[in-house]
């Protein structure tokens, strides 16, 4: 439902704001939180907290986050490798209970227990996740294990 007060231009300002200004791909939006956790000291200190921040998933852009005023933070503004920029597989596709690529392809390729999405499933109904802090996209990393077994196979 659209809010009646709003232009078509104020509409179409706020949907072009969601775009990456490196790739043009439509960002996630992420809580302050994980920005504050995932930026080194020299990017953090040039954060605008106030601000709406996106982050962006494309493969092919070094922007991991921007804001809407279209300041961009690149991989070497990020503490940890970003599992959607990193092709290596010492690269965490799981954050918080340490899911490597390695790892998830060490399962699906031999079998090795525990599976990764019961491991964390049963993690996540303890609530012992951080995604919001530990991982760059402020979000679950179920949808990545799940994906990313599947290319495996």
């Amino acid at each position: 439902m659209s809010d009646c007060c709003t232009t078509k231009e104020q509409v179409f300002e706020n949907s072009r704001s969601e775009l990456c200004p490196s790739c043009n791909v439509k960002g996630k939006r992420v809580k302050i939180i994980t920005l504050k956790s995932m930026l080194k000291p020299t990017a953090l200190d040039t954060l605008n907290a106030d601000l709406i921040h996106y982050f962006c998933s494309s493969e092919e852009c070094n922007t991991v986050y921007f804001d809407m005023d279209k300041k961009m933070y690149s991989i070497m503004d990020i503490k940890v490798s970003v599992f959607q920029k990193d092709n290596s597989f010492i690269v965490p596709v799981c954050y918080c209970f340490d899911w490597t690529k390695e790892k998830i392809k060490n399962y699906v390729e031999k079998g090795l227990s525990p599976n990764p999405v019961e491991h964390i499933r049963e993690n996540i109904k303890k609530n012992r996740c951080g995604c919001e802090v530990n991982n760059p996209q402020g979000s679950c990393c179920l949808g990545n294990v799940t994906t990313f077994m599947n290319q495996l196979l």
